[in-house]
């Protein structure tokens, strides 16, 4: 969430009539008004605006998947066959502060597996960095259907509960006694109906004992997948796929109990993701 102080300074000019005493046992009060994805903090004191809150919908209104990337190297088979993209990012675009180069590769392994390999790295401005992999999956093919019989396990006991504009609050909660308990195979379908439209939450995946190093992982059910059109023109309707994002907790910027996602001129973010397929 990108946030904006302002301060607004206004002159009353007081009667000699009004009674000073009676107005200083009025109290400090704080107002929020909100309407969409916009909120503001308003105090009686002064009539001042305190803070304007907008979310950063997930990298501004046109995200990295939102442009043209450059491909530097390409080799379509063989023994390493894989494509690098690259995009330079100006300062200040979608509000973030200095120049990034950012590249992704895919490339194909042995045994069906895939590698995403994402990185980053900040010309002359620290700035947050927390690149994900958008990929919808449906494991009985594209034009199947919803996925709501899929099963899937995911390794993480813990989830960052978010807010109505889906941001996280900050806290950390157990997925105990709730249907996004996920530690033993379930299909997805089987508690969905709990939820008001479906999964759209970030799991702290579990790490090795005294761990300081915390990831996460986002699962989205394409909840609001509506009548899109898709590969030979068949229509994908609400929970056509589902999505697992890796990633760093996010917001972590406005949440100071979340490990940080800040990456400082001179270092290098990276993000090492593996797809491992088989059939049985």
């Amino acid at each position: 969430m990108v946030k904006f102080s302002l301060v607004f300074c206004f002159l009353f000019i007081s009667a000699s009539f009004i009674d000073f005493a009676v107005a200083t046992k009025k109290t400090v009060g704080y107002y929020e008004i909100k309407k969409g994805d916009i909120s503001v903090t308003v105090t009686n004191y002064g009539a001042t605006i305190l803070s304007i809150k907008v979310p950063d919908n997930k990298g501004g209104h046109r995200g990295f998947g939102d442009v043209f990337w450059t491909v530097k190297n390409h080799q379509k088979d063989g023994q390493n066959p894989h494509i690098t993209l690259t995009y330079d990012s100006f300062d200040g675009e979608q509000g973030f502060p200095g120049d990034l180069s950012v590249s992704v590769t895919y490339k194909l392994m042995k045994y069906n597996k895939l590698a995403v390999i994402m990185k980053a790295k900040p010309l002359n401005k620290a700035t947050p960095v927390n690149l994900a992999q958008h990929t919808y999956w449906n494991l009985g093919g594209h034009n199947s259907g919803n996925i709501l019989q899929n099963k899937i396990q995911i390794f993480g006991s813990q989830i960052t509960p978010v807010d109505e504009e889906l941001l996280p609050t900050g806290e950390i909660t157990s997925v105990k006694n709730t249907p996004y308990d996920f530690l033993k195979p379930q299909l997805i379908g089987s508690r969905i109906d709990q939820l008001s439209s479906g999964y759209d939450i970030n799991y702290v995946l579990n790490g090795p004992i005294n761990s300081i190093i915390r990831k996460a992982a986002k699962f989205y059910t394409g909840n609001k997948l509506d009548n899109v059109k898709g590969k030979n023109g068949v229509v994908y309707k609400a929970h056509a796929g589902f999505c697992l994002e890796t990633q760093g907790i996010p917001d972590a910027v406005n949440h100071p109990n979340f490990p940080s996602q800040i990456v400082n001129p001179g270092e290098t973010y990276r993000h090492f993701m593996l797809y491992k397929f088989s059939a049985s």
